[in-house]
């Protein structure tokens, strides 16, 4: 459901978002992101980068709006120390 702008001359904003398990770490977070209403992800070419919020594994995304990144649960890997590479 688009969220009315309470400013004239914008446009309406449609939240949306998704759940992702990070291939690296193994926890499982939720990425939200706003469209204005009118505007079509087939079209973007415009992308922002969001990290694991365990790991810190970067991602990209189409989006008009910086993602922002909820942890629902704790890695999975059994490390605890934040920002290992793949190497180590």
């Amino acid at each position: 459901m688009p969220i009315m702008s309470s400013m004239p001359g914008f446009p309406q904003l449609t939240p949306s978002d998704f759940q992702q398990t990070c291939g690296f770490c193994g926890c499982v977070f939720r990425v939200e992101i706003t469209w204005p209403t009118s505007y079509s992800h087939k079209l973007a070419k415009d992308t922002e980068d969001y990290a694991c919020p365990e790991c810190q594994r970067q991602s990209r995304i189409k989006t008009s709006t910086k993602p922002q990144v909820t942890l629902l649960s704790k890695r999975t890997d059994g490390r605890t120390v934040v920002g290992l590479s793949a190497t180590e």
